[in-house]
């Protein structure tokens, strides 16, 4: 009762509901799971002692919230009285200050809250009403998206142009995402300046989804505001701002787009997996369960994050458990057995360097879920996938002594990956595992590099956007398509600023033929890089890092120094746990003509065993890079190695 009244006062400080979603399903999912959107968002005016109270009436934990509607009373009372309520820090977190709110505001507050009590039985019948709540039935699809042409509002229409030029961005960056249906600019030119609602628009052009925005000048910056909007309610789902200085909006009007074009992407696929869960279930309930449950795996990503594998593992015992719950609930639906699988396949992947043992319980036991679904639905693509990953992870811990078996594995694993995206080509991530796994078949990089662009092509939402652009930039750097290399690292920096991956191929690039070196650039993005690497591998990937430096500075004609940074890089080999420096180095010292110590790296490397880092032959010729080994008197000793 209390979370039910704290609803209802928002509503009525707000002007809106708390949360909104396509059916009642969804706005209980987001009841259980998403945050209280701040009420200073939408109104500035409400004091923030104010909006404190209401947000501890909201929290999740029941224990977080009032202990009785006495408590909440006494709280607003003490607002209204000028005092600042009590609230246990457990229980709210506090912002900013902002300026003072005028005392009119607050006394309307505590009159609001009065009436609160009475609304609730209103409220309640509103989410359970028949029809009340539109939802995916009315037949738009959501990956339909209408951009709207972007609200100025400056006083004299001042920035029409800038809201123009947002929109036919957002519209060009949004259409290039193959798994959406965006809308010509032509298209929605019509309702520019229309006062038309916004369901009359979503069926006029039949798009599920609507994105609208604004631009205003607040002092001497600019502010802009995106809503993202369900066609067919209206409901916003999500909205984000962003400011920045007047003058430098016009330079920052590409990559501010771009972030926008970011996080609509993001914020739409989740409503477009939430849409397509619901589909697969007429049990209110085991849905419920799943969403708790995936929002309770996103905290346990969240958390290895932050570097904390035991609290990542008990949120995913935790989510797993919820949903054994749902599956018990609906036992025919699919996706709660799927996830488990999944759990497991994170788990697994998880200890798999540190405890191989382990890591193949929890591939037998992901095995064990994707067998029961494929049970429920032998054609089910995601149960595909799922048997498909875990048996190509099973196969990379080389845990299997007999080489028949092992090689089983691995084409039965292609096979899945291949029913995968055969039954379902949106797969963003079996089409980026199938990448993977084709350099393990004949090292086949080509179907590698397909394999790859068709899931950056596929994965409008950018699940794993970093790991497959870093795979077409390799890709492209093997087979000697530089041009390519030089775009996909470019694409890479621009969109993942933050990764330290997409500075290292910046380091790459410098060893090709395509990019002039520069020695004082290899060493500012060498600190760049180390500075952005996780700690558990800084270390190692600083000294892989030098190791390319070395190279750097060979093509230059430092051979002194390269040589010197070379043996420095090799001092991390304590760090290295692929031992895959002195294969680094066995190239860069190709670089320096050391042809002697490179194939005495090589040999190093193959005695201690070649992991992920192995090269080899393409299409019958030698990787580029071994070119200048190949009339060394020792090379066929070890072409098995670079194979």
């Amino acid at each position: 009762d209390i979370y039910s009244l704290g609803c209802m006062l928002y509503e009525m400080l707000v002007g809106q509901i708390p949360f909104a979603g396509p059916t009642p399903q969804a706005i209980m999912a987001r009841h259980s799971m998403d945050a209280v959107p701040p009420l200073h968002i939408v109104r500035q005016t409400i004091p923030d002692e104010l909006e404190d109270v209401v947000l501890c009436a909201l929290a999740k934990v029941p224990a977080d919230r009032f202990r009785t509607a006495t408590e909440f009373a006494e709280a607003l009372q003490a607002i209204a009285t000028g005092q600042v309520p009590h609230l246990t820090k457990s229980r709210i977190t506090r912002r900013a200050r902002r300026p003072e709110t005028p005392r009119r505001a607050v006394s309307f507050a505590v009159g609001a809250a009065v009436l609160v009590a009475a609304g609730w039985a209103g409220w309640q019948f509103w989410l359970r009403a028949p029809g009340s709540t539109p939802g995916i039935a009315a037949g738009l699809d959501p990956h339909r998206v209408a951009v709207l042409y972007f609200e100025d509002r400056t006083p004299g229409s001042e920035l029409g142009y800038v809201a123009d030029g947002l929109t036919e961005g957002l519209i060009n960056e949004l259409s290039q995402v193959r798994a959406l249906d965006v809308i010509s600019r032509n298209g929605v030119a019509p309702y520019r300046d229309q006062n038309v609602t916004r369901d009359s628009i979503a069926r006029a052009l039949e798009a599920g989804s609507l994105v609208e925005g604004s631009v205003e000048q607040v002092g001497d910056r600019l502010r802009v505001t995106t809503r993202l909007v369900d066609g067919v309610s209206g409901a916003d789902f999500d909205r984000a701002s962003f400011e920045l200085p007047a003058g430098e909006f016009l330079a920052a009007q590409d990559s501010l787009t771009q972030v926008i074009s970011r996080i609509l992407r993001e914020r739409l696929g989740e409503e477009i997996r939430l849409r397509g869960r619901q589909a697969g279930t007429s049990s209110i309930a085991a849905w419920g369960l799943v969403q708790r449950a995936e929002r309770v795996r996103k905290d346990g990503e969240a958390l290895l994050e932050e570097d904390d594998p035991s609290g990542a593992f008990q949120a995913f015992q935790r989510s797993d458990s919820i949903l054994a719950r749902a599956e018990a609930v609906d036992p025919q639906w699919v996706e709660p057995i799927v996830l488990r699988g999944q759990i497991a396949y994170r788990r697994a992947r998880l200890v798999l360097g540190a405890d191989p043992l382990e890591a193949v319980r929890w591939i037998d036991s992901g095995m064990g879920y994707a067998q029961r679904a494929m049970a429920l639905d032998r054609n089910d693509a995601e149960a595909f996938e799922l048997r498909g990953s875990l048996r190509y992870i099973h196969y990379l811990l080389g845990v299997t002594p007999d080489p028949a078996e092992a090689e089983s594995l691995l084409t039965n694993a292609r096979e899945d990956l291949e029913a995968a995206v055969q039954a379902d080509p949106s797969l963003a991530g079996a089409h980026s595992t199938l990448s993977h796994l084709y350099y393990q078949i004949d090292d086949d990089v080509v179907s590698a590099i397909l394999a790859a662009r068709r899931a950056y092509e596929e994965d409008a939402y950018l699940s794993v956007a970093p790991d497959i652009l870093k795979r077409l930039f390799f890709g492209s750097y093997d087979v000697e398509q530089f041009t390519q290399a030089r775009r996909w690292c470019t694409e890479g920096h621009e969109r993942f600023p933050e990764d330290f991956r997409f500075v290292e191929c910046q380091l790459w690039l410098m060893t090709t033929p395509a990019v002039e070196p520069d020695p004082d650039a290899a060493w500012r993005l060498l600190d760049e890089l180390t500075a952005l690497a996780p700690e558990p591998v800084r270390e190692y990937q600083r000294h892989r890092a030098m190791m390319v430096v070395g190279g750097i500075l060979a093509r230059v004609g430092l051979a002194d120094s390269a040589r010197a940074v070379l043996l420095r890089a090799r001092a991390g080999a304590d760090v290295d746990p692929s031992q895959a420096l002195p294969f680094l180095e066995a190239f860069m010292r190709t670089l320096l003509g050391d042809y002697d110590e490179a194939i005495r790296l090589l040999k190093q490397y193959g005695t201690a065993g070649p992991g992920e880092e192995d090269s080899g032959e393409t299409g019958g010729e030698l990787y580029w890079w071994w070119r200048d080994l190949q009339d060394h008197p020792q090379f066929e000793e070890v072409l098995w190695v670079i194979k």
